[in-house]
């Protein structure tokens, strides 16, 4: 009778330590996915909604939104009623009903009420989706804003094929200028450089009008704003340059504005250009000189910049912008 007992004892202890684990494990997988990892801290940091727009240059109506928000993945924009999201240029479809979107910036939004303040909204969410909220007036004004070119490789500090290249070099030397490691002391915001920059180099064998043959240009197209019957526009070409003091008087970089884009160099060359600037000052190799010349745009906004040497001497030019006139 005994032994039935103790079986009956050790059976039921055996059941019970096998439910006591069967718990164990249950509460475990319970709470598995709540236990922070280790050396977890609390995210004390919410998410910060902030944007700023920009109207676009040709349509007052049609403005971009960038996104500035801090700590947060996902977003919400709300443009208020009576606004139309379209495609962009690149036929993309940037809102997802009328007035909303999630995209990360926005950048074609038309206010077809015209004049007007509009109250934007954006919602900032983290990957809890805790949420900051900005609700920013958006004034859309008949305000002209000038379209601000890129000049590519204005630095000089890259290869000049393609970027200062004209395609048909018929007439003229198939190179570019030469690059050169003696360039202006100065970045291309205008800072001082904290060792040597690049420049371009117009090379005596390079600059001689006499031999058109071999004689090699710097070339570029550009947009800008066109000047219209109600409105005329300005511009500021900038730039830097040095020639060596041993050049014979005269010697210079000529650098134009030409009225249109060319695809040849000898059409390009025969153009009437807007503007010209003939820098001669022989104040020698790395004693480079700002220079800034005023033009007005044209009707169709297609612009070039054509430039040269003629000089007997190595000259060298720099930091090349274009911009609207202040």
């Amino acid at each position: 009778m005994k032994q039935k007992l103790n079986a009956l004892k050790n059976t039921m202890g055996l059941v019970l330590a096998l439910l006591a684990i069967t718990f164990v494990v249950s509460c475990e997988e319970a709470f598995e996915f709540d236990l922070p990892d280790t050396g977890s801290i609390p995210d004390l940091t919410l998410p910060e909604a902030n944007f700023s727009y920009t109207p676009n240059p040709v349509d007052f109506k049609i403005v971009s939104f960038t996104n500035e928000s801090n700590e947060s993945t996902k977003y919400k924009w709300d443009f208020g009623e009576g606004v139309v999201c379209e495609e962009d240029t690149n036929g993309v479809i940037v809102c997802g009903t009328e007035n909303t979107s999630t995209e990360t910036d926005v950048a074609f939004v038309r206010f077809d009420a015209g004049e007007g303040d509009y109250e934007v909204t954006l919602t900032a969410l983290d990957a809890n989706d805790a949420s900051g909220i900005i609700k920013q007036i958006v004034e859309i004004r008949d305000v002209f804003v000038p379209i601000n070119p890129i000049v590519i490789n204005g630095d000089m500090e890259e290869g000049f094929n393609p970027s200062w290249k004209i395609d048909d070099t018929t007439g003229i030397s198939k190179d570019t200028p030469n690059t050169s490691s003696d360039g202006a002391p100065f970045l291309y915001d205008g800072t001082p450089a904290p060792g040597k920059t690049r420049g371009m180099k117009f090379s005596a064998s390079a600059s001689n009008p006499a031999n058109q043959g071999s004689r090699r240009y710097a070339y570029q197209a550009l947009t800008v704003s066109p000047t219209t019957a109600d409105r005329t526009v300005k511009y500021v070409i900038e730039y830097m340059y040095a020639i060596k003091v041993a050049a014979t008087p005269g010697s210079n970089i000529t650098v134009q504005i030409l009225d249109g884009h060319f695809d040849a160099a000898l059409d390009a060359i025969a153009s009437a250009p807007l503007t010209e600037s003939v820098a001669s000052e022989l104040n020698g190799k790395g004693n480079f000189v700002t220079v800034k010349k005023e033009f007005t745009s044209n009707e169709s906004g297609l612009v070039s910049i054509w430039i040269s040497g003629e000089t007997d001497q190595d000259a060298y030019i720099d930091n090349i912008n274009v911009y609207p006139k202040p």
